[in-house]
Formats: C-alpha cells, structure tokens, sequence
C-alpha cells in the first residue's frame, strides 16, 4: 500500500480495516479502528483476519450472525454492505465494506466502522422520555412530601 494511501487511512476518523482479497490477510487498518476493537499488538502484527475476526466476535451480541453475515459477504464479492452491529458493552458500530478494484480485479475488500451510540441514544431520548413518569414530588405546609 503506497504512502498516500497509509497516511489516508490513519488520517480518517472512522474504523478502517483492508483486507486482501487473494489470501484474506490485513494489509492496512488505521489507529482508530484497534482503539475501537480493542486489538492487542498480537493480533494487529499477525496479519491474520481469522484471528481479528474471532477476537471481534466476541465482543458482539451476536457474534454467530456476525460471523455469518462475513462469510456471505466475502463469498459475494462484489457485495457492499451498509448496516450496523451491536457490542456487548452497549455501543453501536456503523459498518461500511465494499470491494477495491485495481484495473477491474478485485484486490481487496475495505471495511469501515463508526462509532454511533451517541447518534442512536440521543435519537431514542424523546421516545424513552415520553415513555416515563417523571415524579416532582411537592411538600404540603405541614412539611410532609405529597
């Protein structure tokens, strides 16, 4: 991957993560998106997406579907996928993949996530306000909460 490219990657703000089509290693990611998944320098050195994929996994609420919905995306190869994942520890990634073509072969899938459960708490707050009671005790004159 050239220059341009690397500093391209680790200067964005979502999660990016390139993975070669021909042998299925990590040929690229960027800082943020082994802050976001918590990669060991193991995992990251390793190169192996088995590996990161497994580690990713666990992480999620429903890490068979998520494994799953890989595996179909890689066995259609010309398929881009919009959608998002849940964690276990309550956020909310946005996942973007798409194919990358270098003179109309397919070289590598790139992945990227964003983090959202800021974006999806405040969207749901009037919706969770409105469905609560909300209590403002009063005190009568004799001092006593009503």
């Amino acid at each position: 991957m050239n220059y341009l490219r690397k500093r391209n990657i680790q200067s964005n703000t979502n999660g990016i993560l390139v993975v070669g089509s021909n042998n299925r290693r990590i040929v690229g990611l960027n800082r943020k998106f082994v802050e976001m998944w918590g990669f060991s320098s193991y995992i990251v050195n390793s190169q192996d997406e088995n590996l990161a994929l497994d580690f990713a996994a666990l992480k999620l609420d429903n890490p068979l579907k998520f494994l799953t919905e890989v595996q179909e995306i890689y066995t259609n190869i010309e398929l881009e996928i919009h959608d998002t994942i849940k964690l276990k520890d309550g956020r909310i990634f946005e996942r973007h993949s798409l194919p990358q073509y270098l003179e109309s072969k397919n070289v590598a899938r790139l992945w990227m996530f964003r983090d959202i459960t800021d974006e999806k708490c405040l969207k749901n707050l009037p919706e969770v306000l409105s469905n609560k009671i909300l209590y403002f005790p009063s005190i009568d004159s004799n001092k006593k909460v009503k």
